[in-house]
Order: structure tokens, then C-alpha cells, then sequence
């Protein structure tokens, strides 16, 4: 008798779910090694459906309840290693450093938007090693840094004046604080307002940049063959972006470095990153093609790098005391015993401010900045704890769950905004799991600026708490307004639009910073 069309479907579903099941049981094992366990994939695509864009990390620490520490996963047929603890993060990304310090390898980044000579994403090797050691020793050596204090102090008295005058716009004078200086250190270019024009550029390219997907798990690596695919075919919206995107990071990458140039050939140059590597340069007799894409490539991604992750932070703070004005009271009475009234405190202050320096940790723990990091690559098959890690694994440590706000295990009450948590810990404990050691990234890719993001940091939250009340908004009819603690996913987190009032906490706190910037014009 024929079969009928339902019967044919129903054999038709039942072979394809074997083929799955199959397909889902062979995942942990790999030529006989047995991988981490995770989520079952489908056939050809993987677990790219259960990546979602919007809230990875929640999704990665859902899966730690089910399959564990260590997770493997697939996007297509690329592996991904998930790590949802602190041991693993450490043992891997730190200890074994030097297999564990590539990046995924990408088409869409290095060979359409053109990041080819961009440190952040560049994979792991000569190239990347020289430019790592300009960063160094620009904003990771102590000394250096010291001559970065007149530029910090003339920057952190224009964020306060800026607060002073118009606090309603605190977002926009954040940016500004956070691109003035990175853009005075790197290109010895000032700026004076959030919409200057090299600020522009760099925003516009790091937009799109962050807009086209992860390094190495866009849906071009994934399947280079789209590369090929014209841009007015209808559904390659995704190529027409990427195509109008590269002009904007050359702009970016291009038109700041070229000025330097040209101002230290006419003598006008001002002192800068970017100004000493090109003295160099010509010195030595090396300002290759190549030599001048590596000087511009790190310069702005020293500038994006810094300005995103910065202003994350410091957005982070404003929100927070906006919500426990109890813990910025403290901090003000922690200020006005140890500092007093008639100063503002300064870098050399922070060893004797306890309270203020558990509070910025806790901010950097709210609310990681970047709660996945950017990916690794491991470089050489490996074995940990019994499981197979296969070479060139995407490696994804989970910052958010790990360090910052879920693990209970790690912190008590992860939910609570609570400064005083790290001063209940031991010494020990509190340095082993001060958020400063994590949030910079891991290994050999740790952030080489993160010296100088940090001093910007706690720079501005002392300065503001000293002389500013941080509290609710209120509506026309009075009432206080709560913003929600709501931040944005994506590479960077910041926190969701909101309202507040910043207020003087009183006319001595005004005559104070009016004598400060008097004395400094």
C-alpha cells in the first residue's frame, strides 16, 4: 500500500532527528578526545541560533547551571570555549598565555573595514608585539604617566565646570572629558566640546565597527563566500553597511595621524604619542608604509579603546550614587575628614581614602564595562581538567558572571550595589577579587592603558563627589524620578539612558573650583 504524505513526513522528521541526535551525541568528542560539555547543536549551523546578540552573557551563565565551568559550543562549525569561573579564566588566558593570546581570525575586520593594523583585533605575533610595546611604555610606564598630570588636572577642572553649568548634559561632558584626554596624550590635539570633529570620526568608525559583529563570528568569517556577494543583491544589507563603513575608519585612522605629521614637519607639533613614535621613525630610518599603518592603527584604537570603556565607568558612578545616595555620603564625609574642604584631592590622596576606592570597585563590578571582552584564539590543541580545548577555539571568558555581578560564590548579594563588601574582605581577598584585575582583559592582551584609565577614573569620581550632590530627578509635579538599573548589551555596556540632578554641595564647594580653574588659566 503507498505510503501517504503524512506518513512520508513523519519518516522524513524522524530520520532528520536522528541525524541530529547524532549529530548533537558526537559533539564532545573529537577524534576520540572528549570536548566540554554544552549545548546540543543543530545540524550545519551549530549553536549560532542560541547566541544572542542582546544578552550573551546572561545566556552563558544560564548555560554554567547546566553544563558546568568550562562550555564548548559551536558557531557553524568554528568551536567556541565559554569560561564561566575565575580559575578557569586565570589558569587558561593567564597561565597559558602563550598559546592562548591570538585573536579569531577575520575577514570582515582586517580585510573590508580595514582594522588590519589595530592591536585590539590583530592576531597575536611580530607586529602585534611592537605595537604592544609602544603602548607600554606610552601608558603603562609610571614615569610617563606623571607627565600626563597637567593634562589630567586641566581636563578633570573642565568636566567640574562643565557639571557646575550645565548638569542636565552629564553624558555629553563625560564624553568630552574621556576624548580630550585621549586625544590630547595620543595626537597632542585639543578639543573643546563632545563634537569636535576628530571626536566625531572615531565615534562614527568605532559605531559601525561594534555594529558589524564580533571578530571572528560575523557572518562574513563565517562564510567568506558572502564577500563575493554584490552589495545591491536584495538581503546584503549587511555588505552595503560594511562598504559605507571603511571610509569612515579611514577617515578616522588617517586624518588625525596625517596632521601630526604635517604640523611636526612645520614645527608646530605638541608633544604626543603619535609625535615621539614619528621622531622616531624618521630618526631611525624605518617610516615604512607598513611602520606608519601600525603608528596609526594604535592610535585610534588607544583613543576608542579608552573612551568607551572609560565613559561606561563613569556613567556607572553617576547612576549608582543617583540611586545609594548613601554610599556617595559616605564618601563625602570619608573626603571631608581625610582631604577637607579647601582642596580638591588629588592621585596622591588615594591611599588614604579607603571608602572611595571600595566604592570605584564596586562600580567596576556593577557593571563590567565589558562583559565578554574581546575573544581569544588558542593557537595549539590543549588539555584542561580532562577536556580537549582544539586549536584555533574562539576562547570567551564571561567578565559579567565571572568577576562582576553573578557568581554569589564570588560576591555575597551580587545584585546589591554595596562598597563595603570589599572592606569586610581580608587584604588578600579584596585584591584577589578587586574587579581592576579582570575588567582590562587577561594575559598578554590585558589592557596596556588601563594604568592611565584607572587614574582618569578615580580622578573624576573624587573630584565630583567632593564637590557635588548626586541625587533624583523630579517631575513637574515634584516627584522623584528612579531611573531603572538598566544597561545596554553589546561589546561595551553602558548604562540606559537617565535622568538626575547634580547640584554644588554648597557656595564653598563653587568658590572652591572657580578658584581652582582661576589659578590654572
Amino acid at each position: 500500500m503507498a505510503l501517504q504524505f503524512r506518513d512520508v513526513a513523519v519518516i522524513i522528521t524522524i530520520v532528520l532527528v536522528a541525524v541530529l541526535l547524532h549529530y548533537g551525541n558526537r559533539q564532545h568528542y573529537v577524534k576520540g578526545k572528549r570536548l566540554p560539555p554544552g549545548p546540543r547543536p543543530l545540524f550545519v549551523i551549530g549553536n549560532s541560533h542560541q547566541f544572542s546578540p542582546m544578552y550573551l552573557p546572561q545566556q552563558f551563565a544560564q548555560w554554567r547551571l547546566k553544563y558546568g565551568d568550562i562550555i564548548y559550543a559551536t558557531i557553524f562549525q568554528k568551536p567556541v570555549i565559554i569560561l564561566n569561573t575565575v580559575e578557569s579564566a586565570e589558569d587558561l588566558l593567564d597561565k597559558k598565555s602563550s598559546i592562548y593570546s591570538d585573536r579569531p581570525h577575520t575577514i570582515l575586520y582586517d580585510q573590508i573595514l580595514g582594522w588590519v593594523a589595530n592591536m585590539a583585533f590583530m592576531e597575536y605575533g611580530e607586529r602585534w608585539k611592537k605595537q604592544r610595546k609602544w603602548a607600554q611604555s606610552a601608558y603603562n610606564d609610571k614615569p610617563t604617566l606623571r607627565t600626563y598630570r597637567p593634562v589630567q588636572t586641566r581636563e578633570v577642572y573642565a568636566l567640574l565646570l562643565n557639571f557646575l553649568n550645565t548638569p542636565d548634559e552629564f553624558h555629553m561632558h563625560i564624553k568630552r572629558y574621556v576624548a580630550a584626554l585621549m586625544m590630547e596624550t595620543t595626537y597632542g590635539h585639543s578639543i573643546s566640546a563632545a563634537d569636535d570633529e576628530y571626536v566625531r570620526m572615531a565615534d562614527e568608525a568605532f559605531a559601525v565597527t561594534t555594529e558589524a559583529g564580533s571578530p571572528g563570528a560575523s557572518i562574513i568569517d563565517i562564510f567568506p563566500l558572502l564577500w563575493y556577494v554584490p552589495p545591491w543583491i536584495p538581503g546584503a544589507s549587511f555588505m552595503r553597511r560594511t562598504i559605507k563603513a571603511r571610509p569612515l575608519i579611514e577617515a578616522a585612522t588617517d586624518i588625525p595621524y596625517l596632521n601630526v605629521k604635517k604640523s611636526m614637519i612645520n614645527g608646530t607639533a605638541k608633544p604626543s604619542f603619535v609625535l615621539s613614535l614619528l621622531k622616531d621613525a624618521v630618526m631611525t630610518g624605518k617610516l615604512t608604509k607598513e611602520h606608519e599603518d601600525d603608528i596609526k592603527g594604535l592610535a585610534v584604537v588607544l583613543y576608542g579603546g579608552k573612551a568607551l570603556h572609560t565613559s561606561s565607568v563613569l556613567l556607572t558612578f553617576i547612576l549608582s550614587m543617583t540611586l545609594f545616595q548613601y554610599a556617595l555620603q559616605k564618601a563625602q564625609e570619608e573626603l571631608d575628614r581625610v582631604v577637607g574642604r579647601h582642596r580638591l584631592p588629588d592621585l596622591e590622596d588615594r591611599e588614604s581614602l579607603p571608602y572611595l576606592d571600595s566604592l570605584i570597585k564596586e562600580v567596576y563590578r556593577w557593571n563590567c564595562p565589558t562583559p565578554l571582552a574581546i575573544p581569544h584564539r588558542v593557537m595549539e590543541d590543549d588539555e584542561y581538567r580532562g577536556y580537549h580545548i582544539p586549536k584555533g577555539s574562539m576562547v570567551i571568558p564571561n567578565i559579567w558572571y565571572l568577576f562582576m555581578m553573578r557568581d554569589p560564590s564570588e560576591f555575597a548579594d551580587p545584585e546589591r550595589f554595596w562598597p563595603e563588601r570589599f572592606l569586610e574582605m581580608s587584604p588578600n581577598e579584596a585584591q584577589q577579587k578587586n574587579p581592576i584585575n579582570f575588567i582590562f582583559g587577561f594575559g598578554r592582551r590585558i589592557c596596556p592603558g588601563r594604568h592611565f584609565a584607572d587614574e582618569n577614573i578615580w580622578l573624576a569620581i573624587a573630584c565630583t563627589a567632593s564637590l557635588f550632590n548626586i541625587q533624583k530627578a523630579r517631575d513637574i509635579h515634584g516627584q522623584e524620578i528612579t531611573p531603572d538599573a538598566a544597561f545596554s548589551s553589546g561589546f561595551v555596556s553602558h548604562p540606559k539612558q537617565f535622568e538626575c540632578e547634580i547640584k554644588p554641595r554648597s557656595e564653598d564647594a563653587v568658590k572652591l573650583l572657580l578658584g581652582y580653574i582661576d589659578s590654572s588659566l
